[in-house]
């Protein structure tokens, strides 16, 4: 072969590698990075209500975080991008967030996920990822409080706050618990 060929091969192979090697997921890092994704089950319909409710919620009371919905397909594709740390936080109903975190039922695969409640929203729950910072925690907890009259009663199991009643199946954020035992 001669040079004009190698330098050909050659092209077409670095166009080839520098096209292969393009991704989204960074332009995905950074927006998930830059943004509050709540996430909700596309299949319960009451949980899309309530994403949907506290992403307005946090975008009227923190602006900044650029607070947002997104929905899951179904209960398995939620507790899987909670699991591969995809996303922090998530509303799901109780008996839900308990099968996943002892990884039980249809979440058994998933080994058990580390979830943490932020809030109690009726037979739904306000659930974020064991490594949610305790600061993170405590302000989103405060700023639904903050709020929680502006929720429709319907949704949140008309009750006076975001507190979980009694003793929950899954475990208080540290942040959440701070939160409560300073208000």
């Amino acid at each position: 072969m001669n040079r004009r060929g190698w330098l050909r091969v050659a092209t077409a192979g670095g166009l080839w590698l520098a096209l292969a090697g393009h991704s989204p997921y960074r332009q995905w890092e950074v927006h998930r990075k830059t943004r509050l994704v709540l996430l909700a089950n596309a299949a319960d319909t009451q949980s899309v209500q309530l994403g949907s409710a506290l992403a307005g919620l946090y975008l009227k009371r923190l602006p900044e975080s650029r607070a947002m919905m997104a929905r899951a397909r179904e209960g398995n594709d939620l507790v899987r991008l909670l699991a591969s740390k995809q996303l922090d936080i998530a509303v799901m109903r109780g008996a839900d967030a308990y099968a996943a975190l002892v990884g039980q039922g249809s979440y058994a695969d998933t080994g058990g996920v580390r979830l943490r409640i932020l809030a109690a929203l009726g037979e739904h729950l306000f659930v974020c990822r064991e490594e949610l910072p305790s600061a993170s925690a405590y302000m989103l907890v405060e700023a639904l409080a903050a709020g929680w009259s502006e929720l429709d009663p319907a949704l949140v199991g008309r009750t006076d706050g975001p507190r979980p009643a009694g003793k929950p199946a899954v475990p208080l954020h540290p942040g959440a618990a701070e939160y409560y035992r300073d208000h």
